[in-house]
Formats: structure tokens, sequence, C-alpha cells
């Protein structure tokens, strides 16, 4: 291995934590700073410039005229619905139950249904070891719910929505990028791209809370920031770095996403919720070690091959 290539991927190592970063602060900065809008407007928002940064991005380094190609796809257009409902179910269960619980809730069903969802299209079988960490997953979920004073029956379901939208993105964003050969960013582009068209009604009828600096500048943080700059490093990762790694590193947004919400917001969490936190990312932790280990087998194999 080179020193150029080591020196790439410790940079794309670092670009998905400062994603990471990025992505736990979104439901936290709008529960703290106690802004009016519904979540239906925050999550448009939210997909509305991230989406105008991430095409304008992806066109200017790719070419727009791929970009343009790839909103021909019927698969591209589901995905930017998926990634509309995604923004404004995770807003509406986390403004619920919590940024703690819809965080872990909706990061810990979405590995259960893109595996069902990639078994279905065959982007690939579900293995033993992702039945074993799906389990756990749903074992920490249950003591974090069983344990929480909250009892909010709607918020759970809309953070399972959004753990299944996220599955719909993401596997169908991997199944595209195979059969065209094409980055994951140039993918993502023309997705949020889509998704800035479909959200700009919502924008526009939902947006009269937005009458201060403050509120423009959280918006503006929360579309370029944390979707559009988060990812951009995001895709830098996916580019150097194995699958398996990446979902390994992405356990540091539930994480930050649970401290931010016990520290900062004062989101209750006794020590059994504590335990389910603990179960959560474990299971995670083992799909993504596990699986960054098949990946790098299987280089091996081919390299000798």
């Amino acid at each position: 291995m080179t020193s150029t290539s080591s020196r790439g991927k410790r940079l794309a190592v670092v670009s998905v934590l400062l994603a990471c970063v990025l992505f736990s602060t979104s439901g936290t900065s709008r529960a703290y700073l106690d802004f009016p809008g519904s979540s239906i407007s925050v999550g448009a928002w939210r997909v509305f410039l991230g989406g105008i940064g991430l095409a304008t991005f992806a066109g200017l380094k790719y070419g727009f005229a791929g970009i343009f190609r790839l909103v021909k796809e019927p698969t591209v257009w589901v995905m930017a619905f998926a990634v509309l409902a995604f923004q404004v179910s995770f807003f509406f269960g986390a403004a619920r139950i919590g940024v703690a619980m819809g965080t872990l809730g909706a990061l810990a069903t979405a590995p259960f249904f893109a595996g069902l969802l990639g078994w279905i299209v065959g982007t690939g079988k579900p293995t033993k070891v992702w039945v074993v960490s799906t389990l756990l997953g749903v074992v920490g979920l249950a003591l974090i719910t069983g344990v929480t004073e909250v009892r909010d029956s709607l918020g759970f379901l809309a953070v399972f929505i959004s753990g299944v939208m996220y599955a719909i993105f993401t596997v169908f964003g991997v199944r595209l990028a195979r059969a065209h050969n094409i980055s994951g960013t140039q993918v993502l582009g023309a997705v949020f791209g889509i998704g800035a068209v479909l959200s700009l009604p919502i924008v526009l009828f939902t947006s009269s809370w937005i009458n201060s600096g403050l509120y423009v500048g959280f918006v503006l943080y929360i579309g370029l920031g944390t979707t559009a700059l988060g990812y951009i490093l995001f895709g830098n990762g996916l580019t150097h770095l194995s699958p398996g790694t990446v979902s390994t590193l992405t356990l540091a947004e539930p994480v930050l996403a649970t401290f931010l919400g016990v520290f900062i917001l004062s989101e209750p969490m006794n020590f059994m919720g504590w335990i389910g936190c603990a179960t959560i990312i474990a299971a995670l932790a083992l799909l993504g070690i596990v699986e960054s280990g098949s990946k790098s087998k299987d280089l091996q194999e081919r390299a000798h091959a």
C-alpha cells in the first residue's frame, strides 16, 4: 500500500466521522433551539437545501449530463421520495419521543429492513450475522422503549417508518451505483436534486415560521451543513473505504446523538436504557466489523486469483 493510498484512507475515515458529527446534530439543534416549524417543514427544508448543494457539487465534479441521465431512472425517484419521507418521519418521531431514542430507533431498524429489502431485490442474501445483529438490535430497542417514560406509539411508529425509508434509500442506491458503475456521489446528487424539487411546494407553503435571522441560520445549517456537506464527506468515505468499515464508523452517529440528547437536552435515560443503547451499538458494530472482514477477504481472494 502506498503512502498516498494510506493518506487517502485516513482522510476518508476522518470524513466519515465528521459526517456523523454533522448528522447527529440535526435533531438536537432543532430541539435545543425550540424552533416553531413543523416536522414536515423542517424535513422539507433539509432536503431542499441539501439537494441543491449536493446536486451542484456532483454536477460540477462529474458533469451535469450524468445527473440528468440518472433523473430519468424510476429508481432514483423512488429513492427521492424515500429521502423526503425519511427526513419528515425522523423529525416528527424525534420531536415526540426524543432525539436519543429517535436516532437509535431509526438506525436500529434500518439494517433489519435493508437486509430484507436487499434480499428481495437481489443485492445480497441476509447472513447469520445479520440475523444475530438484528435480534440484538430489537432487544436493545425493546429495553429502551420498555423502560422509558415515553409512551408515544405515533412517535415510535414514525421512527420505524424513517428506518424503512432509510433502508429503501440505501439498498436502491447501492443497486443503482452497481448497475451504472458510477460513484455514490453522483447517485446522491440526482436523488437529492429530485428531492429538492419534490420538497419545494412544502417549503413554499409551510415556512411562515422563518421570520428571523436565527431561523434562517438554522435551515441553512441543517440543509447545507448537516445534509449537503455531510453527504459529501460521507461520499468520500464510500470512495476509499469498504462498506463494512463505513458501517462501523457510522456508529459514531447514534452514540453522539444519544449523548447530545441526554446531556444537552436532558432527555431521560435510566440504567436499563443505557444497556439498551449499548446493545444496539454492539449489534451494529458486529454487523459492520464482520462485513468489513468479509470484504477484505473477498479482495484478497480476487488479488490472488
